[in-house]
């Protein structure tokens, strides 16, 4: 028989245990959530150094005949037109593709501070003539020729230079469907410059998972990516506005609709809240983790809606556009002030 004392300290010590035992669980699903979002990452980034790799064979391609021409654009298009609009329409394709992959995780690279430099250089970073958020690289050409602090690769160059949307790029207008008409977007673009930036995006595509490679996940990290990143969905909505897809005027996103974008990015950052941080908030306050999910759903929703009605043949007006963009950044700003008040509770220091 045990005697009254140790049956106490029994007791006691299995009750310490049952209570123990959901934070441990707790903490082993934040640990193995963590370790998800890292693995979708690399995931999506090693398939984004395969589509960055073929867009370069593609653009070797089309450099290759124009060089052959001895940089005669008129020449090339003249003796190998038809080579230049396929391979124009490939890369196209393919630089679609390179991008997604890209937007898939923006959402997790460009709010945690050891990789955000990426998202400056690769898809968000202004030009060195800006003063604030500068691409911090310079981009070296095939030649040898330096630009120093060019903006961002596949927004700010290549994006409007395949697209035919930046005139300092377009090298000859040319019929690339063969309608017998020249329409907007219809160019031989600058080989030596798409050369250097597609080179370039491989490289730092690369330099990107090394780094992403070395994160080590953390409690912080996550809740400070989901804080920088989900409150920029209105920036974004703003972009769409000012898009050829609202007003009819081509210039930037000028290959898709920006709310294809902007799901890829919310998208990223619903994944960390729902694998990396929603343990952590529901074992404080199951009530709070379950608004800022909702909350979440809400902002996909509303973006994915809209999309398929654009997707549809529904044209907005610039005020349809403010209106869906102040409601996404209404949301947006709902799930940021549940998730500080979560990372309160919870010690979480947001990194600057």
């Amino acid at each position: 028989m045990l005697h009254h004392h140790t049956r106490t300290l029994l007791t006691t010590a299995v009750t310490a245990s049952l209570l123990a035992a959901p934070a441990l669980a707790a903490a082993g699903d934040e640990q193995q959530g963590l370790e998800a979002v890292k693995q979708f990452t690399l995931t999506h980034n090693a398939q984004l150094i395969d589509k960055a790799s073929e867009l370069l064979d593609a653009v070797e391609t089309y450099a290759e005949v124009i060089a052959a021409h001895d940089g005669d654009y008129a020449a090339a298009w003249q003796a190998e037109g038809s080579t230049l609009a396929v391979t124009i329409q490939e890369i196209r394709e393919v630089w679609l593709d390179t991008s997604n992959e890209y937007e898939a995780i923006e959402g997790i690279v460009a709010g945690i501070p050891e990789t955000a430099k990426y998202d400056l250089i690769l898809d968000a970073g202004n030009p060195g003539s800006a003063d604030e958020d500068v691409a911090e690289y310079d981009l070296t050409l095939p030649g040898g020729s330096v630009l120093e602090r060019p903006g961002n690769l596949f927004h700010g160059i290549t994006e409007p230079m395949f697209w035919g949307t930046e005139p300092e790029h377009v090298m000859l207008d040319a019929d690339l469907d063969g309608s017998g008409t020249i329409t907007r977007g219809e160019v031989l673009f600058d080989a030596n410059l798409a050369l250097g930036a597609t080179q370039a995006i491989v490289y730092w595509s690369r330099e990107l998972e090394q780094d992403m490679s070395a994160w080590v996940p953390n409690r912080d990290d996550a809740f400070t990516a989901v804080v920088t990143m989900t409150p920029t969905v209105g920036d974004y909505f703003g972009e769409w506005k000012e898009s050829q897809f609202i007003d009819g005027e081509i210039g930037a996103f000028a290959a898709q609709s920006r709310l294809v974008d902007v799901q890829g990015i919310m998208g990223g950052c619903r994944k960390m809240y729902f694998e990396a941080i929603s343990p952590v908030v529901s074992g404080s306050d199951a009530a709070l983790d379950a608004s800022i999910r909702h909350g979440f759903e809400d902002l996909l929703q509303l973006v994915e809606e809209t999309h398929q009605r654009e997707q549809a043949g529904e044209r907005f007006t610039a005020e349809e556009a403010d209106a869906l963009g102040n409601d996404a950044q209404d949301i947006a700003d709902r799930i940021v002030a549940m998730v500080l008040q979560a990372a309160a509770k919870n010690d979480v220091t947001i990194r600057g």
